[in-house]
């Protein structure tokens, strides 16, 4: 998919996957933690897909405060003149 949204998306599923697990477990402690774990991923990764999907829509893609070529962008940065 697009900007890696197909791994936000996956991982999604994976925090979905916990919590249905987390539901059936016996120990209350554990059965708490991974229904933490698991809503965290979920709501992490909408927020994800939510942020990229806004990038791409805007034309603005990633951001990045170096001025380096961004990983999560296919946009170069702009070239500065080499002095001599």
């Amino acid at each position: 998919m697009v900007s890696g949204i197909g791994l936000l998306l996956l991982s999604a599923v994976a925090g979905y996957w916990v919590l249905e697990r987390s539901a059936t477990h016996p120990k209350k402690n554990l059965k708490r933690v991974g229904q933490a774990v698991g809503w965290f991923v979920i709501l992490v990764s909408i927020l994800g897909v939510a942020c990229k999907v806004y990038g791409l829509a805007s034309g603005k893609g990633a951001y990045c405060p170096s001025g380096s070529r961004c990983p999560f962008s296919s946009k170069m940065p702009a070239a500065s003149p080499v002095s001599k």
